[in-house]
């Protein structure tokens, strides 16, 4: 880590998705810690910011307890195809119920993640054809200027791309999440951005 005009920078490698025809790319990023996130995302002009509302559709399964599933999130820098985070967890069985194993269809990545059982009856609605769709629930998207790594409120670093989107679930809890910009025209229906517009947490 590097510390320049008190701002601390970080270096993160890309693997790349086809290493035998180009190498793995190496990015400079801004670190924002936890209370750092909601000023920086403050003073970020207007004009960067919309609301969003996530509408892309998913598949969903029952997993088997102890099953492994491995998330994996792509992004495309000029042309070329990169892997911008991977993560795993582990299906478990809370309340009676193991969790269930959603997949992204509309995503680049068609990235698959595990969600409580509860949760997801919760935020996802059928659409008639085995897919589902997110219940509504607007948030602020912020265009960032350049490449930012942010800590979730769950713990996990997460890298923002310059043009990506940092999303505010609840500014006053730190929590934040990030937003890679093919993920967001693709998966995602937005609205002009207006000042703490009903129904939107900021």
């Amino acid at each position: 880590m590097k510390t320049k005009n008190n701002m601390t920078y970080k270096k993160v490698l890309l693997k790349s998705c086809n290493p035998s025809e180009y190498p793995d790319l190496e990015i400079t990023c801004r670190v924002l810690e936890n209370g750092e996130i909601a000023g920086y995302v403050s003073v970020i002009p207007e004009e960067k910011k919309c609301i969003g509302t996530k509408v892309g559709r998913v598949a969903a399964r029952i997993g088997k307890e102890g099953e492994v599933v491995k998330s994996v999130l792509t992004t495309n820098i000029e042309g070329k195809e990169y892997v911008l985070s991977e993560e795993e967890g582990t299906v478990k069985v809370r309340d009676g119920h193991p969790d269930i194993v959603v997949t992204n269809l509309d995503s680049n990545s068609h990235e698959s993640y595990i969600v409580k059982a509860a949760k997801f009856e919760s935020t996802y609605t059928p659409n008639g054809d085995g897919t589902f769709t997110p219940v509504a629930d607007p948030r602020v998207l912020t265009e960032v200027p350049e490449n930012v790594i942010i800590t979730t409120a769950w713990g996990s670093e997460a890298i923002s791309l310059r043009g990506s989107y940092i999303v505010t679930y609840n500014a006053e809890e730190n929590d934040f999440n990030v937003l890679e910009r093919g993920a967001k025209e693709s998966t995602y229906a937005t609205s002009p951005y207006e000042k703490n517009p009903i129904l939107i947490k900021q």
